[in-house]
């Protein structure tokens, strides 16, 4: 079972991205080349804390023991990306594996659901919006993702779009923190966990 993030810690910094899983196949003879992409993108990310007190030192520090190296995952909230309003409860209408694109239910009737860049969290696996979409009369759209979707996604599953998370684990075993007198810092690697 994933871990909640603790509260109290906010990463000074960032770094986020997306692997994708494609394979070039290039010619010996011309050079021309042949690209294959696969399912099996993953997000990963850096985070870096640079003025932990120590109250928020204890708390990383406790949360990182918790996860056990690679060995355990947790939800890491996309920071910047949460929204406040409220477009409906909405739910995966179709979501097939290998598609790029989510059907969702539960919509404010012609309202705008998506902008660009927004993130949205289905069963621990997030995805961001690459076009802005509406829903319908009906309340229903297609949400275009920056991925493919690996396995089929459960039809009536909750998509989380106000406070969107990833599920994540740590890239190694091992991690330090750099402790002052007076404060502490270090920086982390984390990749989706699938």
């Amino acid at each position: 079972m994933a871990l909640t993030w603790p509260a109290l810690i906010r990463p000074s910094e960032m770094t986020w991205g997306l692997v994708n899983n494609s394979r070039a196949f290039t010619s010996t003879l011309s050079n021309a080349q042949e690209i294959v992409g696969q399912p099996g993108a993953y997000w990963q990310c850096t985070l870096t804390f640079d003025l932990l007190t120590r109250v928020q030192e204890r708390e990383l520090s406790g949360f990182l023991g918790r996860l056990d190296g690679m060995f355990g995952t947790f939800n890491l909230p996309a920071f910047t990306r949460r929204r406040t309003d409220n477009v409906g409860a909405l739910k995966v209408a179709t979501g097939n594996a290998q598609s790029r694109s989510i059907a969702v239910s539960g919509g404010t009737p012609n309202a705008m659901l998506f902008s660009v860049g927004d993130y949205l969290t289905v069963a621990g696996e997030m995805f961001e919006v690459v076009q802005a979409v509406s829903a319908n009369a009906q309340g229903l759209a297609t949400v275009l993702v920056n991925k493919r979707i690996r396995r089929t996604l459960t039809v009536g599953a909750a998509i989380e779009y106000q406070n969107p998370y990833s599920e994540m684990r740590m890239t190694q075993d091992t991690w330090a923190m750099t402790v002052k007198p007076v404060v502490a810092n270090g920086s982390y690697q984390f990749r989706e966990a699938f």
